[in-house]
Formats: C-alpha cells, structure tokens, sequence
C-alpha cells in the first residue's frame, strides 16, 4: 500500500474513484496525522467527501488546532468534539453560534468557569441552562433557577441545592412546593428536610407519594438522632417517622416511639406498626406493654398481644 502522504495527494486528484479509495486507505491505516489532509475536504462540492472530513476530524481531532478548520465549516461538528478536545478559547466562540446544540456542547465543556455561569443561566435555550444549573454553586443563581421557566432546570437547581448543602430563602422553597409537579415538590420537600422549620411542616403535608418518600429517604440518610425535625414530623405526620424510627432503638429513639404508642389520637395503624417494630427485642418496657391490653383499638391490643407472646418465647427459648 503507498504511503500514507501519497494518499494524502491522492484526495486531490481528478478521478472520483481514486480519491475515494484513498479515503477508505487512510481511514483502514488509521494514522491521526492524515487529518491534515482532510482539511481541504471540508469544502468540498460532493457531499459524501465533506461528510468523510468530518469523520476524520471526529475520528482524529486531539487538540484545538485540529478545530479551526471546522469553525469556518461546520461549527456544529467542532462543538461536538468539545467533549474530548479542550479548546476552551473556541468554545467560548462557539457560545455566539445561533444553534444550541452547538451553544449546548460549548457551555458542557466550559462548565467549570463560574464567570460564564450568568451567561449560561440567561441562554433562551434550556440545555445550556441546565450546564448552569448543575455547576454554580451561587445560592442566588441556584434560586433563580429554580423557577425556571423549564422543569428540566429547575430539578437540576433544586439537585445542586441539595448536592452543595446550599442554604435556600424560605421564598424559594414556599414557591417549589406550591409547584404542580410532584417530582419538583418531591426534591423541594428533601431541601426543606435540610432546613427543618415552617418548610418542612408543610412539606409534610403533602399528600403525594412521592413527596413523602423523599422526605422519608432524606430523613434516612441525613438525620442519625431525634432532633427538632424528627419532633416536628412526629406531629404534623407520624407515619413518615415510622420509616424513620423502624431500625432505632437508641433511648431517645425508643421514647419516642413510646410516646407516639401511647397517643391514642393517632391512628392505630400507625400505633401498631411502631408495636410491631419492638418484635424480637428483649429490652422492652413490660409495664408500658401491659397496659396497651386494655387499649381501647383492637388492632393495638392484638400487637401489643402478639409481641408479649413474643416477649414470653424469647424468655423460655434462654431459660
């Protein structure tokens, strides 16, 4: 096979089937350095060797000078390779450009540059301020886009939020639980966990699925002991504190739970499952237990039942 720059002059010459084959050898050899002479391609007036020079510069492009060409052809191409090229001073060329996937792959690659944050969250087009949404850090901003026009941005804001530990107005917080969508309130109500207070009482109030798991899970993950939160949750919800409470039984933990067991305004659902979660401890309070037999909910006296069987058996199997 000729060499890889007698190939090269080949794409120059006369005969459609000789040029062709010397883009199929060039891409066979594989050899980045042939991308110099695709160049020229670019402009070319059959469609099928343009369309090869792009597949060139895709398949060989490794530094910024590898771009220029496209930048005169084909900004969009150029902008595509943004994500394994740095060419950080094209890329904010290509901020300007009218399409927005080409806006999108620039503001991707310039993610990291807080001073283009402002220009990102202002775009007319929701991908590029998305790139805002996922990378400031500037609570302003983050809240700003939070009521974002598109809900694709306002759940990366809201994502950020969380992900930074970003402290929110209550404003803001107020207005994405008054969202309709429940996705948005779901990832709102995990902020609001964060901040405790009058936000997260209202939080709990919603009746949505979704946003009582949220606040469940969050609880989880962030809150080890019985806090403020937990106390207010306690009375404004108490079945998201089950989820909570269902693997503690520290002292407070255990308090709690007795307290709520002991609430007869609350449901006995809700009181019988915290029954059930004592199953197979041996450091119950008996006296407490006992009295839940003369409980005026029959599905309370069947687990406080049930668990001092349980209680009993325990005691005989270690006799």
């Amino acid at each position: 096979m000729a060499g890889m720059e007698t190939e090269i002059s080949r794409l120059k010459h006369k005969d459609v089937k000789i040029r062709r084959r010397a883009v199929r050898h060039l891409f066979e050899d594989d050899n980045p350095l042939a991308l110099k002479g695709f160049v020229d391609l670019l402009e070319d007036k059959d469609p099928w060797f343009r369309n090869k020079s792009l597949d060139a510069h895709r398949k060989w492009a490794k530094k910024s000078e590898d771009l220029v060409p496209l930048m005169e052809s084909n900004q969009r191409t150029a902008g595509e390779l943004l994500e394994k090229v740095d060419a950080p001073e094209i890329a904010k060329k290509l901020l300007e450009n009218d399409d927005y996937l080409t806006r999108s792959f620039a503001a991707k690659s310039l993610s990291q540059e807080e001073s283009l944050h402002d220009v990102f969250a202002n775009d007319i087009h929701h991908s590029i301020r998305i790139v805002a949404a996922n990378n400031s850090a500037d609570v302003k901003l983050i809240s700003s886009l939070i009521e974002d026009s598109h809900s694709s941005v306002r759940k990366a804001a809201i994502a950020t939020a969380s992900r930074e530990g970003l402290h929110l107005e209550d404003e803001t917080l107020e207005r994405g639980l008054s969202s309709s969508d429940p996705s948005l309130r779901s990832l709102i109500a995990s902020l609001a966990v964060k901040a405790g207070g009058d936000m997260l009482a209202r939080a709990c109030l919603d009746l949505n699925p979704k946003v009582r798991k949220a606040i469940a899970d969050t609880l989880r993950s962030d809150v080890e002991v019985v806090d403020d939160r937990i106390n207010l949750i306690a009375k404004v919800n108490p079945d998201i504190i089950v989820r909570w409470l269902r693997s503690r039984h520290d002292l407070n933990s255990t308090s709690l739970r007795w307290s709520m067991i002991q609430n007869t305004k609350l449901n006995s659902r809700t009181r019988s499952k915290l029954i059930e979660q004592m199953e197979g401890r041996n450091d119950i309070d008996k006296d407490k237990l006992s009295d839940l037999s003369e409980d005026g909910s029959t599905l309370v006296r069947l687990a406080a039942n049930n668990l001092s069987a349980s209680i009993a058996e325990l005691a005989g199997e270690g006799s």
